[in-house]
C-alpha cells in the first residue's frame, strides 16, 4: 500500500497546531497495557473499554490520539481485511457502539495536491501509520470497510454533517450497526467523543527508545 509523503504527515501536525500532538512519555511507553498482539510485526493493541481507568471514558479524536501517543502508540490504522476483522470483532464482543480509528481526511492547508483530489475520494490516510487508504470509488482490491449507507442513506464517506452544520466529517470511526449496516467505517466530525483503540507506533517507539534509553522500553 502506498505511503503518504513526509510532507503530508507533517501537515497533520500543522492542522492541529492549536491543540498539539504530544510526545511519548517513557514510563507510560514502558508500562503500556497490552491487550492483544497480532498483525504488523507483533504490534500491541489497547482497547479503551476493557481497561478499568478508561472503561467509561470517551474522547474526541485528537484527545484519544494523544492518549495513545503518550504510550508510544497511536490510534489504530486498519490496513488489511484481516486487521479489519480483528478490530470489528473486538467491537462486537465488547458490545461497543462506536470507536475512533486513526483514519483522517486531508482537508487542510497543503492538501491541494492533484493526487489527493477530490479529498472525499482520494484524500484519506491513516495518521497512525502514514499509509494511504484506497480511493473510496475503487473497483478493484480491498477499498476498506466503508458502510454502504448512513444517516443520509448514501454510501460512506458522505460528509453529511457538513451539509447540515458546515462541520467537515474528516475522521474515520467504526460504528456498530448504527444504521442497520453492520460494524463498518463512517466519516465522522472529529469533535465527537468515542471509545478508542490504540496500536503500537513503530515511529514513536523508535523515538522513545533512542531518546530515553534508560527507560528500557520493550
Amino acid at each position: 500500500m502506498l505511503r503518504i509523503s513526509v510532507l503530508l504527515a507533517v501537515l497533520v501536525g500543522v492542522a492541529v497546531a492549536q491543540r498539539q500532538l504530544i510526545r511519548p512519555d517513557p514510563q507510560a511507553c514502558k508500562n503500556r497495557i497490552k491487550h492483544a498482539t497480532t498483525f504488523r510485526n507483533g504490534h500491541y493493541y489497547f482497547f479503551s473499554w476493557t481497561h478499568g481507568p478508561t472503561k467509561e471514558h470517551q474522547r474526541d479524536w485528537l484527545d484519544a490520539r494523544n492518549i495513545c501517543r503518550k504510550h508510544c502508540q497511536d490510534l489504530v490504522s486498519i490496513e488489511t481485511e484481516d486487521e479489519n476483522r480483528f478490530v470489528t470483532e473486538a467491537v462486537k464482543n465488547g458490545n461497543i457502539q462506536y470507536i475512533w480509528t486513526s483514519g483522517r481526511k486531508c482537508n487542510f492547508d497543503g492538501c491541494d495536491r492533484p493526487d489527493l483530489q477530490p479529498p472525499i475520494v482520494n484524500g484519506w490516510f491513516w495518521s497512525g501509520s502514514s499509509a494511504r487508504i484506497s480511493p473510496t470509488n475503487s473497483t478493484s482490491g480491498w477499498r476498506g470497510g466503508w458502510s454502504r449507507t448512513g444517516g443520509s442513506g448514501r454510501p460512506q464517506p458522505d460528509n453529511r454533517e457538513f451539509t447540515e452544520t458546515r462541520t467537515d466529517e474528516s475522521c474515520i470511526a467504526i460504528l456498530n450497526n448504527f444504521y442497520n449496516d453492520g460494524i463498518v467505517w463512517h466519516d465522522v466530525a472529529c469533535h465527537h467523543v468515542k471509545p478508542w483503540v490504540c496500536e503500537d507506533s513503530e515511529e514513536l517507539l523508535r523515538f522513545a527508545r533512542f531518546t530515553y534509553p534508560e527507560a528500557q522500553i520493550p
